[in-house]
């Protein structure tokens, strides 16, 4: 059953996005970092990751090397109370190539 956007959770918003970046051809995840803070996580070409989150005004990430420390952080001007989930997707997808995202198949 789909949850109205008005009713959907951050976990499941990050899941819905997650899953919508997975079907762009890239590895995601989600992860609760702590304090109920849920990211969406995809692995990079270096060994790291892209931890992509939505609790401010615009979506950003964390880039973070093979031993989880922040090497470099990724700003958009997407919103990230948008609930246009493909969207969103689309722009997480392009900032996260730019940024070393593993390709599906790749």
């Amino acid at each position: 059953m789909t949850t109205p956007a008005q009713e959907r959770t951050e976990e499941e918003r990050a899941e819905m996005i997650a899953d919508a970046l997975i079907g762009l051809g890239l590895d995601a995840s989600t992860e609760d970092t702590g304090g109920a803070v849920i990211c969406i996580v995809i692995p990079r070409t270096d060994g790291g990751a892209i931890f992509w989150g939505t609790a401010d005004v615009t979506c950003g990430a964390a880039i973070m090397d093979e031993n989880g420390e922040q090497t470099a952080s990724i700003s958009t001007a997407w919103p990230s109370e948008s609930e246009d989930i493909d969207a969103t997707a689309k722009a997480l997808l392009e900032a996260s190539l730019r940024n070393g995202a593993v390709q599906a198949g790749v």
